[in-house]
C-alpha cells in the first residue's frame, strides 16, 4: 500500500486537526476497493486481536459539549459547558495471530484567557489483547480479553498555574475487557460486544486546583472507585464503500473518597456519588480503499445519574498496514 500524507498549512486548532485527517484520506492512494462488505469498526467498542504482523491506527477528533446534567434522580438539569476538542490515537500491532499489542495516546486543545489556545496531553493507555475463541464457519466468531492499563500522563491539579481546564486524571487504572465479534446476512452485518471492569483503589495525589474540584492550597489525595462499562454494535455494509453503525453504551463509575486540607489548613473530606450514563452512538463509515477508511458519528447520553449529559461529535480515519 503507498499513503501520502499532505498537510494542511497555517491552520490551527478545530482547522489543524480536521484538515490534517481529511487530508489524509483524501490522499490515500487506493490499491483499490474489493467487491466486498467492508468493517473500520464503531466509535466505542474494541477490536479482536489482529492478524500476526498487522498494523492499525485510528486518529479521532472528538468535540465534547454540554448543556445540562443528569442529577441524582436522573433528571436533567441546565449545566452548560465550553466546547472541548479532544484527540484520541489509538494503535494496534498484531504480535501473533491471537496476541496484540497497542496504546491509545491522548490530548485536548483548549481555549485561555485571552483567546490563546493550547494543546496539553492526556492520560496514555497501553493495552494487550488475547484471542480466546477464533471460530471457522459463516459467522466467524471471535471472543477476546484485553488488559488496559492507563498511565496519567495527563495534568490533573496546580491547575492554577496555568488557568487551564485539567487533561488527565492523575490515577494510574487498570481494566480488564472481555470483547467479542460475528458475522451475520452472510457477511454483510457484523455484530460486536463488550464488558469491562475498571479495579477499584486507583488514587492520584493532589495539590492546589485539580478536575476534582480542589482549590488553589489545597492538599491531599483522592481515591477512586471501581468502573464498569459494556457496549453493542452493529455494523450493516450497504455497499462497498458506505457502512452504516449503531452502537448503545452504558459506563458507570463507583464513588470516589477525597481526603486532605484546604488553603487554611482545614481538613476535608468528602466522598462523591456513584455516577452511570447510557449513550447511543449512531455513526456512517466510508471506504477509500480496502484499508482506509472514515468514520463520522457521535455520542449523545439519553440517561443517566450523577453525570455530564453529553453529545460529542467525532471523526476518525482508520488505516491498516
Amino acid at each position: 500500500m503507498v499513503f501520502r500524507l499532505c498537510l494542511p498549512r497555517h491552520r490551527s486548532g478545530v482547522h489543524l486537526v480536521i484538515g490534517t485527517l481529511l487530508s489524509m484520506a483524501a490522499c490515500a492512494h487506493a490499491e483499490g476497493l474489493q467487491d466486498a462488505p467492508h468493517f473500520i469498526g464503531p466509535l466505542a467498542t474494541p477490536a479482536p486481536p489482529l492478524a500476526k504482523g498487522a498494523f492499525n491506527i485510528e486518529p479521532y477528533v472528538i468535540f465534547n459539549r454540554s448543556a445540562s446534567r443528569f442529577d441524582g434522580d436522573g433528571h436533567r438539569r441546565p449545566s452548560p459547558a465550553p466546547i472541548q476538542l479532544t484527540t484520541s490515537v489509538p494503535i494496534q500491532y498484531g504480535v501473533t495471530d491471537r496476541l496484540s499489542i497497542g496504546g491509545t495516546l491522548r490530548g485536548q486543545y483548549n481555549r485561555l484567557p485571552g483567546s490563546s489556545r493550547a494543546f496539553a496531553t492526556g492520560d496514555t493507555t497501553v493495552a494487550a489483547s488475547f484471542g480466546l475463541i477464533d471460530a471457522g464457519g459463516p459467522n466467524r466468531a471471535r471472543l477476546a480479553l484485553t488488559a488496559r492499563q492507563r498511565l496519567p500522563t495527563g495534568r490533573h491539579d496546580r491547575l492554577e498555574q496555568r488557568d487551564a481546564p485539567g487533561s488527565g486524571t492523575g490515577a494510574a487504572s487498570t481494566t480488564l475487557v472481555l470483547h467479542g465479534q460475528a458475522y451475520l446476512l452472510e457477511g454483510r452485518l457484523r455484530t460486536r460486544a463488550s464488558v469491562d471492569w475498571t479495579l477499584p483503589g486507583a488514587s492520584a495525589g493532589l495539590h492546589g486546583r485539580s478536575v476534582y474540584g480542589t482549590d488553589t492550597g489545597f492538599g491531599g489525595r483522592i481515591r477512586l472507585g471501581h468502573g464498569a462499562g459494556a457496549t453493542a454494535s452493529a455494523e450493516y455494509s450497504v455497499d462497498p464503500r458506505w457502512t452504516l453503525v449503531g452502537e448503545v453504551l452504558y459506563e458507570q463509575a463507583g464513588a470516589s473518597t477525597l481526603r486532605g486540607h484546604d488553603g487554611q489548613g482545614n481538613a476535608e473530606r468528602r466522598q462523591s456519588a456513584s455516577s452511570w450514563r447510557l449513550s447511543v452512538l449512531p455513526a456512517v463509515q466510508y471506504h477509500f480503499s480496502d484499508r482506509v477508511g472514515l468514520i463520522a458519528g457521535l455520542q449523545v447520553g439519553v440517561m443517566g445519574r450523577n453525570t455530564t449529559a453529553l453529545v460529542a461529535p467525532q471523526v476518525a480515519i482508520n488505516i491498516g498496514f
